[in-house]
Parts: C-alpha cells; sequence; structure tokens
C-alpha cells in the first residue's frame, strides 16, 4: 500500500488592476520582502507592459516567473520567490 501526502501551497494574490508602471513591479517587490523563500504569489495587472516589467525583475533579482496568464482584463503572472 503506498501512501501520498500531498502539500497545499497557498498561492498569496497581489492586486494591481489599474495600476501603471512601475507600480506592479513594486507591489510585488513589498510582498516578496514579506514572503517565504519558495513561495509561490500570483499577480493580477491591467498594465500591458507589466508583463515584461515583472519577468525582467525576476530574472534580475532570481526569482521564478513561473507562468504567465492573459486575461480578460490584462494577465495574471505566477512568481515563486527564490531559495536562500
Amino acid at each position: 500500500m503506498t501512501t501520498t501526502t500531498e502539500t497545499q501551497t497557498e498561492i498569496i494574490t497581489i492586486d494591481a488592476k489599474g495600476l501603471k508602471c512601475p507600480m506592479p513591479v513594486i507591489k510585488l517587490q513589498q510582498q516578496v520582502r514579506k514572503s517565504r523563500p519558495g513561495e509561490t504569489l500570483k499577480i493580477a495587472c491591467t498594465d500591458p507592459g507589466a508583463e515584461k516589467d515583472i519577468s525582467s525583475w525576476c530574472r534580475v533579482n532570481k526569482h521564478t516567473l513561473v507562468k504567465a496568464i492573459k486575461t480578460d482584463y490584462g494577465c495574471e503572472l505566477i512568481v515563486q520567490v527564490k531559495m536562500d
């Protein structure tokens, strides 16, 4: 008999809808500072440049942009906070 344990990971959502550059990145950075390594964040954005800006910010700061999802209002970006 095999027992599988699933760990439920909470995704913290940041609402950056209606905010223009650079505010979505700043909101994300503020939440990352409060988060633990490996934690997953989702940021909802309406700014058309947010995906590119956040992707660049993640690369520079060594966080992982897990997924970018197009939505009817703009996009949702899933980011994993870097491990120490």
